[in-house]
C-alpha cells in the first residue's frame, strides 16, 4: 500500500500483530506505546518488508503528549494514512468495589487515548487532503481509523467482572458512527474491530490465573471445535480490510465483529446446564 500507519498499544499482542500485516502490506509503520520498545520484533519487521518503523514512548491518555508525538511522526513520515487504536487495558473488578481509580485508568488509555490519537491523526490527513485541493478539487483520499472493540460489547462475561472495561469498550465502539459522518467529506474512513477470545499475553496470563475461564470462552467458540479460541492471525485480513482503499474504501461506520462465532450463539456452558 506505501503508506503510514500509526498504531497505538503495538508493543505485544493484538497491536504489534497489526503492525506485522500492514508492514506485509509495506506500509510503513509508527508505534507508539508506554511500555518498552519490541526492538526486536521492530529489526525483524524492517529487514524481512523493507518498511520503516519507529518507536515512539507515548502516554496516549495525555492530549498534549499524543499532539507532540504525532506532530512528530508527522515530521519523521511525512504523511499519516492509517490509524489503529489497539492500546487497552481490562481490570477483574465486582461493580460495587470498582474504584474512581481504576475507572479512571481504564477510561483514560481504552477511549480518551483511542480519541486524542484519532483526532491528532483525523487532523494530520484533513491537512494533507486540504492541501491537495488546492492543485486538484476533488481529492479525497483522506485515510482509515481503526478502533479495537471487544465482543464484550455484544455478549455479557458471566465469569469476569469487568464493567468498567466495557463501558469503556462500548464508548470506543461508539466513536465509529459520529465520526464517520464528520470525516467522510475528506475521504476518511472510521470504523471498528470488535474481537473474540483471543490467545494474547494477556489471555495466557489468565489461562494460568483462571483456566476454567480459558477452557469456557474455548467451548463458547463455534469455529474453534471447543479446543480453542482465536489468535492475532485471525483479525489481520480484516483489518488489513479497513485500512485498505480498495477493499475496505467504501466501508464506513461500522463495527465488524470478528469471534469465531462465539457471539452468535449461547452456549449450554455459558448458562451452566
Amino acid at each position: 500500500m506505501d503508506l503510514t500507519a500509526v498504531v497505538t498499544g503495538a508493543a505485544r499482542g493484538l497491536g504489534l500483530s497489526f503492525v506485522q500485516v500492514l508492514a506485509q502490506a509495506y506500509c510503513n509503520i509508527a508505534i507508539l506505546d508506554i511500555g518498552a520498545a519490541p526492538t526486536e520484533a521492530i529489526e525483524s519487521i524492517r529487514k524481512e518488508h523493507s518498511v520503516m518503523v519507529m518507536f515512539y514512548s507515548c502516554d496516549i491518555s495525555s492530549k498534549i503528549k499524543v499532539e507532540e508525538t504525532i506532530a512528530q511522526v508527522e515530521k519523521d513520515f511525512g504523511r499519516i494514512d492509517i490509524n489503529v487504536n489497539a492500546a487497552g487495558v481490562v481490570s477483574d473488578e465486582p461493580f460495587l468495589s470498582t474504584s474512581e481509580a481504576i475507572l479512571d485508568r481504564t477510561f483514560n488509555i481504552n477511549f480518551k487515548g483511542s480519541y486524542f490519537v484519532a483526532q491528532a491523526c483525523a487532523a494530520s490527513m484533513i491537512a494533507r487532503v486540504e492541501e491537495a485541493r488546492k492543485s486538484d478539487p476533488s481529492a479525497n483520499s483522506g485515510g482509515s481509523i481503526v478502533f479495537i472493540a471487544s465482543i464484550s460489547t455484544y455478549i455479557p462475561s458471566v465469569a469476569q467482572n469487568i464493567s468498567a472495561y466495557v463501558a469503556s469498550k462500548d464508548a470506543v465502539r461508539g466513536l465509529a458512527r459520529p465520526l464517520a459522518i464528520e470525516l467522510a467529506p475528506y475521504g476518511i474512513t472510521v470504523n471498528s474491530l470488535s474481537p473474540g477470545y483471543m490467545m494474547t499475553d494477556m489471555m495466557r496470563g489468565l489461562q494460568q490465573q483462571q483456566p476454567d475461564l480459558v477452557r469456557q470462552f474455548q467451548r463458547e467458540t463455534l469455529l474453534g471445535g471447543g479446543e480453542k479460541i482465536g489468535q492475532p492471525e485471525d483479525l489481520q485480513g480484516p483489518l488489513l480490510m479497513l485500512c485498505s482503499r480498495r477493499a475496505g474504501g467504501w466501508i464506513t461506520g461500522q463495527d465488524i465483529l470478528v469471534d469465531g462465532g462465539a457471539g452468535s450463539w449461547k452456549h449450554p456452558a455459558v448458562l451452566g446446564n
